[in-house]
């Protein structure tokens, strides 16, 4: 009989702990959606340049276009690292980045740029 007992209230517990871990994540995840805000599917800025970048809007669809040369080929860690430093500096991370071989589609955020040109000049 105490066998019974100890199977009962390990199948509780889980259910109870499965039950609780569902909850959470429905709320994170609601939370987060409401947070991203709306993006504008409408129109992206697409850019090859900084300054084309920075011309950009702030909080839109950006695609930054790589230009790709024979060394870019020769050395993909090159181009992969210039992929990641495009990233790093306009897009959104609240947001989801798209990579592909010769670019990246973000949401723009010009608060890192603000933030390097601010540094400079201190």
């Amino acid at each position: 009989m105490k066998f019974i007992g100890y199977i009962t209230t390990f199948v509780l517990a889980v259910a109870v702990a499965v039950t609780l871990s569902v909850f959470s994540l429905m709320t994170l995840a609601a939370q987060d959606e409401s947070q991203r805000g709306h993006v504008d599917q409408g129109q992206v800025c697409v850019a090859t340049s900084d300054e084309e970048a920075l011309g950009c809007p702030d909080g839109g669809l950006f695609m930054a276009r790589l230009p790709v040369t024979g060394e870019d080929i020769q050395t993909p860690l090159r181009l992969e690292n210039r992929l990641l430093n495009t990233m790093a500096l306009y897009c959104d991370t609240n947001h989801e980045i798209h990579r592909t071989q010769t670019g990246v589609i973000c949401v723009l955020t010009h608060e890192r740029i603000s933030a390097a040109a601010s540094d400079e000049d201190a």
